[in-house]
Protein backbone atom coordinates (compact mmCIF):
# COMPACT_ATOMS: atom_id res chain seq x y z
CA UNK A 1 0.00 0.00 0.00
CA UNK A 2 2.91 2.34 0.68
CA UNK A 3 4.22 2.07 -2.89
CA UNK A 4 0.71 2.49 -4.27
CA UNK A 5 0.47 5.72 -2.30
CA UNK A 6 3.88 6.91 -3.53
CA UNK A 7 2.97 6.10 -7.14
CA UNK A 8 -0.40 7.80 -6.74
CA UNK A 9 1.24 10.95 -5.34
CA UNK A 10 3.78 11.04 -8.18
CA UNK A 11 0.97 10.60 -10.72
CA UNK A 12 -0.90 13.53 -9.17
CA UNK A 13 2.28 15.59 -9.24
CA UNK A 14 2.74 14.77 -12.93
CA UNK A 15 -0.83 15.81 -13.71
CA UNK A 16 -0.45 19.07 -11.81
CA UNK A 17 2.76 19.88 -13.72
CA UNK A 18 1.05 19.06 -17.00
CA UNK A 19 -1.93 21.25 -16.09
CA UNK A 20 0.33 24.16 -15.13
CA UNK A 21 2.29 23.79 -18.39
CA UNK A 22 -0.93 23.76 -20.44
CA UNK A 23 -2.26 26.78 -18.56
CA UNK A 24 0.97 28.73 -19.04
CA UNK A 25 1.14 27.92 -22.74
CA UNK A 26 -2.49 28.88 -23.37
CA UNK A 27 -2.04 32.07 -21.36
CA UNK A 28 0.94 32.96 -23.58
CA UNK A 29 -1.16 32.38 -26.71
CA UNK A 30 0.31 29.01 -27.67
CA UNK A 31 -2.87 26.97 -27.89
CA UNK A 32 -3.88 24.05 -30.12
CA UNK A 33 -5.27 26.35 -32.84
CA UNK A 34 -1.97 28.08 -33.49
CA UNK A 35 0.02 25.41 -35.34
CA UNK A 36 0.12 21.75 -36.28
CA UNK A 37 2.93 21.18 -33.77
CA UNK A 38 0.92 22.66 -30.90
CA UNK A 39 -2.17 20.77 -31.98
CA UNK A 40 -0.17 17.53 -31.93
CA UNK A 41 1.45 18.51 -28.65
CA UNK A 42 -1.84 19.12 -26.87
CA UNK A 43 -3.38 15.96 -28.36
CA UNK A 44 -0.47 13.68 -27.45
CA UNK A 45 0.33 15.04 -24.01
CA UNK A 46 -3.34 15.59 -23.17
CA UNK A 47 -4.24 12.01 -24.13
CA UNK A 48 -1.38 10.75 -21.98
CA UNK A 49 -2.68 12.88 -19.10
CA UNK A 50 -6.16 11.41 -19.58
CA UNK A 51 -4.71 7.91 -19.34
CA UNK A 52 -2.77 8.89 -16.22
CA UNK A 53 -6.07 10.09 -14.72
CA UNK A 54 -7.72 6.78 -15.59
CA UNK A 55 -4.79 4.91 -14.04
CA UNK A 56 -5.04 7.00 -10.86
CA UNK A 57 -8.76 6.27 -10.61
CA UNK A 58 -8.06 2.57 -11.16
CA UNK A 59 -5.34 2.71 -8.51
CA UNK A 60 -7.59 4.49 -6.00
CA UNK A 61 -10.33 1.89 -6.48
CA UNK A 62 -7.77 -0.91 -6.16
CA UNK A 63 -6.31 0.56 -2.97
CA UNK A 64 -9.81 0.91 -1.55
CA UNK A 65 -10.60 -2.74 -2.35
CA UNK A 66 -7.34 -3.89 -0.76
CA UNK A 67 -8.10 -1.79 2.31
CA UNK A 68 -11.58 -3.33 2.59
CA UNK A 69 -10.93 -6.96 1.67
CA UNK A 70 -7.21 -7.38 1.91
CA UNK A 71 -4.95 -8.49 -0.90
CA UNK A 72 -6.95 -11.16 -2.75
CA UNK A 73 -6.44 -10.86 -6.52
CA UNK A 74 -2.90 -10.66 -7.79
CA UNK A 75 -4.02 -10.59 -11.42
CA UNK A 76 -5.87 -7.29 -10.91
CA UNK A 77 -2.76 -5.69 -9.45
CA UNK A 78 -0.62 -7.10 -12.26
CA UNK A 79 -2.98 -5.65 -14.89
CA UNK A 80 -2.77 -2.25 -13.22
CA UNK A 81 1.01 -2.51 -13.07
CA UNK A 82 1.18 -3.41 -16.78
CA UNK A 83 -1.09 -0.48 -17.65
CA UNK A 84 0.99 1.92 -15.54
CA UNK A 85 4.31 0.73 -17.00
CA UNK A 86 2.87 0.95 -20.52
CA UNK A 87 2.14 4.61 -19.76
CA UNK A 88 5.79 4.99 -18.73
CA UNK A 89 6.95 3.63 -22.08
CA UNK A 90 4.51 5.88 -23.96
CA UNK A 91 5.76 8.88 -21.97
CA UNK A 92 9.36 8.10 -22.92
CA UNK A 93 8.29 8.10 -26.58
CA UNK A 94 6.27 11.33 -26.21
CA UNK A 95 9.08 13.05 -24.31
CA UNK A 96 11.64 12.05 -26.91
CA UNK A 97 9.57 13.10 -29.91
CA UNK A 98 7.88 16.22 -28.55
CA UNK A 99 10.33 17.67 -26.07
CA UNK A 100 13.78 16.42 -27.13
CA UNK A 101 13.48 16.28 -30.94
CA UNK A 102 10.85 19.05 -31.04
CA UNK A 103 13.23 21.51 -29.41
CA UNK A 104 15.98 20.96 -31.99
Amino acid sequence: MFWFAVTFALGLAFLSLEYSEFSRMIHEGADWRRSAFLSSFFALVGTHGLHISIGLLWMAVGMFHIWLRGFTALSRILRLALFWHFLDVVWIFIFTVVYAIGSL
